[in-house]
């Protein structure tokens, strides 16, 4: 829908700011609910706008089209009818209203919005299209109300469920939880332990092993009755010696864990079987999803 540019007619200006405002008021606090009710008609535009109206009109429009382009209605109408307050010869802004109020479900104020247009705007080029609007939201008022004024048949239930009574085997399915399946598993800590283990193992045995070897070779070189090494491999066999001593610290600290991991394992009892699960809770008032049961 093309969108108005304010500007000032010699001819028309509202004259109702009381009512203007109380208007704004009311659809600030009002639920679209209270809103539905018959609305008045707009007052008469008998005067024309100042400038000073002219221009606090367009600061409104502004910002309710912003609001607009954000699918903020409610906010949206409340800044095009203070626009419109301000400056009744904006005759566009009713059609923007109905849009507004048609897409925050507030059909008869859609509806007044359309029909004073076309009666403020005779002969306009969105006549015919405006009134069969007009006419589609109506039939659709009078459908709503009708199912409004429907009486519920005997024996329908709450939608939002019942009560549970005492003695007559009704349950509320939120608050039943079904038994853990039977059965049960070793707990899982101890081959978490060993599994460990054998990793820390694992890598002191990287260390120990080509430290061992190069140590042999060494201690060869270091042969004979005065068992005296070389100047120049001392460093590196002292060095081999260090990483085999470090390995085998390891190496003993994984294999430890791996054993006893094993063993925790196989000596362990059996733990209760649980089940995790989402169940429907469905209440008085309430309705959601609950979930029961453990890792």
């Amino acid at each position: 829908h093309g969108m108005l540019k304010l500007t000032q007619s010699p001819a028309r200006r509202l004259s109702h700011l009381a009512s203007g405002a109380a208007l704004v008021a009311g659809l600030l606090v009002a639920a679209p609910a209270l809103a539905e009710e018959d609305p008045p008609p707009y007052p008469t535009c008998d005067r024309g706008p100042t400038e000073g109206d002219i221009a606090a009109a367009k600061g409104a429009f502004q910002a309710g089209q912003a609001a607009f382009n954000e699918a903020d209605y409610p906010r949206a109408i409340t800044y095009w009818e203070d626009a419109y307050r301000r400056d009744c010869t904006a005759d566009k802004l009713l059609v923007n209203l109905a849009r507004a109020y048609e897409l925050n479900g507030q059909l008869k104020l859609a509806v007044r919005a359309l029909e004073t247009y076309n009666e403020r705007v005779p002969g306009n080029p969105e006549m015919a299209q405006n009134q069969t609007r007009i006419q589609r939201f109506k039939d659709k008022i009078a459908k709503d109300e009708a199912q409004a004024a429907t009486p519920v048949p005997p024996g329908t239930t709450d939608p939002q469920g019942t009560d549970p009574k005492d003695g007559d085997g009704t349950q509320d399915p939120g608050a039943k939880v079904e038994p853990p399946p039977p059965g049960g598993s070793k707990p899982i800590l101890p081959l978490i332990i060993a599994g460990g283990g054998l990793a820390v193992g694992i890598v002191g045995a990287v260390i120990y092993f080509p430290a061992k070897s190069d140590l042999s070779d060494y201690e060869q070189q270091c042969g004979g009755s005065s068992r005296t090494c070389p100047n120049s491999i001392v460093d590196d066999a002292n060095v081999a010696r260090s990483k085999t001593n470090l390995g085998g610290i390891i190496t003993g600290v994984g294999a430890a864990a791996l054993i006893g991991g094993v063993v925790w394992y196989l000596l362990a009892p059996e733990e209760p079987a649980t089940a995790s699960r989402v169940t429907p809770l469905v209440g008085k008032g309430f309705t959601g999803l609950g979930w029961s049961g453990a890792f």
